[in-house]
């Protein structure tokens, strides 16, 4: 079963689904038009406004929803239009973007959906953008508990070492060029026919998922299973389009999710571990290992897909990061437990759980940034010790 870290948990995903959200109530932005998703109570009662005590009509201004990921239940306190209006714009005016229900002891919190029905279009824009702000300076932090889920720590050191061969390699930018062949570019997601382990012999189909332009070597997932690090550039010849699969959609997912981590040391994979790794045909998935050939360096794995895969080169495994993501949009932690890729979270944003990164760019940059400052800092102290601790040195 699910479990949201730090936040009032909703419904869980329908029973035979795949697709478990938990996250809070009060972040809904879903226009869906569920059939099981009820319209905000229209009907009007006359009696005395909790706020201003005034005979008047009062409505219930609380939008119930419910589909596969998640379930509101707002409470039935009425207001009058006037009150509950100037209710919710002091709120929002004053900073805070969560609005709770004014009813005495009530701690219903307003979703998107209630608050997008009393506020004009330009103030719920505004609202919208403050609330998303808000929640990456909840992420920024630091709650331990979150950051230990998402291995906070290892991505932003990930990100920082892959920033730092960036910056390497636009120093020796010019020296090293496109490979060409046939006036094709190789890159990764490329499909191609190679000789395997041998400059000679048989050509077999695979997938190219690494060039490296140095040694002239590729390497490549073989659609048999097989694999080769350093297969010749000049052992291999690009096929026909008619051969070629979705490079766009693979290497996007490749890049986006997968190569934000790096492969596994060979002393943490065994047999039983959960992990996320490549397929044959250049997408990627979890699973769980169930052997592992030491002498090949590969493992063959059982994936959730129910596709399998008895030769997974090592270097194609990473830990498993598919229970826990952020939201693309508004960096809520959501913990999926079961389902199909297509998600939807209270914020309103539908997403791909395979193609999402653990973390949003956005917030990745952030935390790097911080890092690298907090690095130059501690630099810097460091420079000021060594050099009082010269100048004392030298002093008669």
């Amino acid at each position: 079963m699910g479990n949201w870290f730090g936040r009032r948990s909703s419904h869980y995903g329908r029973p035979g689904s795949r697709g478990g959200v938990l996250v809070d109530s009060s972040d809904s932005d879903s226009d869906s038009d569920s059939s099981s998703e009820e319209s905000m109570v229209e009907d009007l009662i006359t009696g005395s406004c909790p706020i201003c005590f005034e005979e008047k009509q009062l409505s219930c201004f609380y939008n119930p929803e419910s589909n596969e990921n998640f379930q509101i239940t707002p409470c039935n306190h009425r207001f009058c239009k006037e009150c509950f209006s100037t209710h919710v714009n002091t709120v929002i005016d004053s900073g805070t973007w969560q609005v709770r229900c004014p009813g005495e002891s009530c701690s219903y919190v307003l979703s998107a959906k209630d608050v997008k029905s009393i506020l004009p279009q330009p103030k719920y824009e505004e609202w919208k953008a403050a609330r998303n702000k808000s929640y990456y300076e909840r992420f920024m932090s630091n709650d331990q508990e979150m950051r230990d889920a998402l291995k906070v720590d290892k991505l932003v050191a990930i990100e920082i070492k892959k920033r730092k061969k960036v910056e390497e390699a636009k120093i020796h930018a010019g020296e090293a060029k496109a490979v060409k062949i046939d006036g094709l570019e190789l890159k990764h997601g490329v499909r191609v026919s190679a000789t395997y382990m041998s400059t000679r012999g048989l050509m077999y189909n695979g997938t190219i998922l690494e060039v490296d332009v140095h040694s002239g070597t590729a390497s490549i997932a073989y659609d048999d299973g097989d694999f080769w690090g350093f297969a010749p550039l000049t052992s291999i010849q690009i096929l026909p389009r008619l051969h070629h699969m979705n490079t766009e959609r693979i290497s996007q997912e490749y890049e986006d999710a997968f190569d934000e981590l790096e492969p596994l040391e060979e002393h943490d994979i065994f047999v039983g571990k959960r992990v996320t790794a490549r397929l044959r045909d250049g997408s990627f998935y979890p699973g769980v290992i169930t052997s592992v050939n030491k002498k090949r360096k590969t493992a063959a794995i059982d994936y959730d897909d129910g596709d399998e895969w008895d030769s997974c080169p090592f270097q194609l495994i990473r830990e498993d990061q598919s229970s826990i993501k952020c939201c693309p949009q508004c960096a809520v932690i959501i913990h999926k437990y079961d389902g199909c890729d297509s998600m939807t979270c209270l914020c309103g944003e539908n997403f791909n759980w395979t193609n999402c990164r653990t973390i949003p760019s956005k917030l990745l940059d952030e935390l790097v940034e911080r890092e690298l400052k907090k690095t130059i800092l501690v630099q810097a102290k460091e420079m000021v010790v060594s050099v009082v601790a010269s100048d004392l040195a030298v002093t008669p």
